[in-house]
Order: structure tokens, then C-alpha cells, then sequence
């Protein structure tokens, strides 16, 4: 017999349609074993394809597994996200005004997933980061082999990118990331990475991708601009990510670029995606301990839009 798969496209992180990053949602996927999945996400060919099935922790309101065409992905905020989102739509959970918490099963472990409720309906959606990241290594010596390497590979002077006294270093949000600050934002827009050269310091240095941003954005939302790089992936540019926002958040709170208010949080709107014409705004919020300045939270948080919907008919 033929299996009839039910599917949405959610565009999470996105004010308007047709914005922010993709992500599928398949609404039952109990059909499916692993191999099917990865057949399905690379049919779909997004940036993540998700695939809800009934939890098996019973604090959990539903499980989701996350595959990418080639791998399935242990941390994919952005599919867990977007799967909360089609559920809710879908009518799966019982909606109260003005909040809303679901429980997503993950690989990653049980997950709290905020939903925005208005007249029955959902629109906005937020998850803190668990673990809260991580800083690990920082690369900005004065002629540094790793800034000099990266500037070659971004297409700039390494003056560019540790001009500001902010030195790119590697952060865990449960993925490694290279956050790496541009000096000048006109240069954001304009960078023609060398993927090879990338690939070859991520090696190196073993993280996934590299986040880089600027302090000044155009969108006069936000308060930063950044770039999102994966040499050797489906995607090389991602249009928005949820854990490397989340990592500049700890990034730009420990170098004390952003400030927190007598509550210990600090907050900014982060832009991302205008290049490969996918913008996105994704809103952080970061909890600073005030004696040492550790970050003990991180929530990220954005609308969420279907933009298409259908059904998938496998024999």
C-alpha cells in the first residue's frame, strides 16, 4: 500500500513569507525508518527536514528526529522550532493565550518550546539553549596563522577582522561555531568566501561553521548583521541559525558588546539571510550573571510562516 505523507513548509525566523530558513515538516512519520527519512530530506532538499513521532518520554508532548540531506542532526533548534510551529497550526496541542509550552523530544534531550498564541493561533516561537553555550578558543594574536588564514579565506585583511579587539573564537551550542567579527559592515555584504580555504581551517581547528557579523545592521529591527558559513555542506550559507545566534549572543555578552539591564538580561534582534535574498530576524536574549559576567541562558525567539503544504505519496 502507498504511504501518504502529510508535510508542511515553515519558514521559522521570518517576518513575511517565503523568508528565514525552510524547514519541512512531516506530520507523521511513524511509517518511516531512518533510511526513508533520509531519502524524503534529500528529496525535499531543504535546510532541514523534520519528522514528527510519538514521544517516548512521558514529559514529552511529541518527538522529532532532524535530517539533512546526507546525516541526521542531533541539535536542529530551527526544525524543532518549526515542528512545534506545523503542530500547533495542525490544532495538536491545546493553545492558551498569550503563551504556550510544548515539550519536544529530541536526541538532544527533552526540550521546552515557547509558542505565542493570538486568537488561536500561533506566531512566534522560543527556545533557551541547552546546554547554555559554551566559549572555548580564541585566535587573535597579533599575526596569528588562524586570523591571517581566515581573512584570506573571507577575502579581507586580517586587520579587518580583529580590528575592533573582538577575536573570532569558537563557541558550543551543542555545535562549534567560529564567531568572527568584521569590522566594517559595508565588507558583510560583499565577502566571496573561498569554501576550500574554509574547509581547510575548519579542519583544522575541528568546528562546524563560522559565524560572521557585524555590530551595525542595515535593517533598522535589528542591532547586528551576520553571515552563517558551512563549506562542504548542501547549503554553504545558511539564511538563519538558530544555535549560532545563540552562540554570538554569549560571544557578544562576554566581550561586553552588549550590555545587560539590572535584571541581568540583554537583548538584541539579530539580521541574517538578505544575501541569498532569505532574510530572517531572530531575537536573543541572553541572561548575564552581574558579578562575573557568565552566561547562564540564552533564548532565541521569531515569527513563523507556512508557505506551502502538501502531501508526499510513497509506495
Amino acid at each position: 500500500m502507498p504511504r501518504r505523507l502529510l508535510w508542511k513548509q515553515v519558514d521559522v525566523f521570518a517576518d513575511r513569507p517565503l523568508c528565514g530558513s525552510s524547514v519541512a515538516v512531516f506530520l507523521d512519520g511513524r511509517s518511516l525508518d531512518p533510511a526513508d527519512m533520509q531519502a524524503v530530506a534529500r528529496e525535499m532538499n531543504l535546510p532541514e527536514t523534520a519528522f514528527v513521532l510519538p514521544p517516548t518520554s512521558p514529559d514529552a508532548s511529541y518527538r522529532v528526529r532532524v535530517f539533512v540531506p546526507g546525516r541526521e542532526k542531533t541539535h536542529a533548534t530551527n526544525a524543532f522550532l518549526g515542528a512545534a510551529f506545523a503542530l500547533a497550526e495542525e490544532g495538536v496541542f491545546d493553545l492558551y493565550e498569550p503563551l504556550t509550552t510544548v515539550f519536544a523530544e529530541t536526541p538532544a534531550g527533552v526540550i521546552p518550546v515557547e509558542l505565542e498564541i493570538s486568537q488561536g493561533h500561533p506566531l512566534r516561537v522560543a527556545s533557551d539553549q541547552t546546554p547554555p553555550p559554551v566559549l572555548g578558543r580564541v585566535f587573535g594574536r597579533p599575526g596569528s596563522p588562524v586570523v591571517s588564514a581566515l581573512a584570506a579565506a573571507l577575502g579581507v585583511q586580517p586587520d579587518d577582522i580583529v580590528g575592533r579587539g573582538l577575536y573570532p573564537q569558537i563557541v558550543d551550542t551543542g555545535t562549534l561555531n567560529l564567531m568572527v567579527c568584521v569590522d566594517d559592515l559595508m565588507l558583510l555584504p560583499v565577502l566571496k568566501p573561498d569554501f576550500a580555504a574554509l574547509a581547510r581551517i575548519r579542519q583544522q581547528l575541528a568546528f562546524e561553521g563560522f559565524a560572521v557579523f557585524a555590530p551595525q545592521p542595515l535593517d533598522p529591527k535589528a542591532q547586528v548583521r551576520m553571515r552563517y558559513f558551512v563549506p562542504g555542506a548542501n547549503l554553504v550559507e545558511e539564511p538563519a541559525t538558530a544555535g549560532a545566534a545563540a552562540g554570538l549572543g554569549a560571544y557578544l555578552a562576554k566581550w561586553q558588546v552588549i550590555h545587560p539591564e539590572k535584571t541581568g538580561l540583554a537583548r538584541f534582534i539579530l539580521e541574517q539571510g538578505t544575501e541569498i535574498e532569505r532574510p530572517s530576524l531572530i531575537e536573543v536574549l541572553v541572561g548575564v550573571d552581574p558579578l562575573d559576567r557568565e552566561v547562564f541562558t540564552v533564548r532565541v525567539s521569531g515569527s513563523c510562516f507556512t508557505s506551502a503544504a502538501g502531501e508526499m505519496v510513497l509506495l
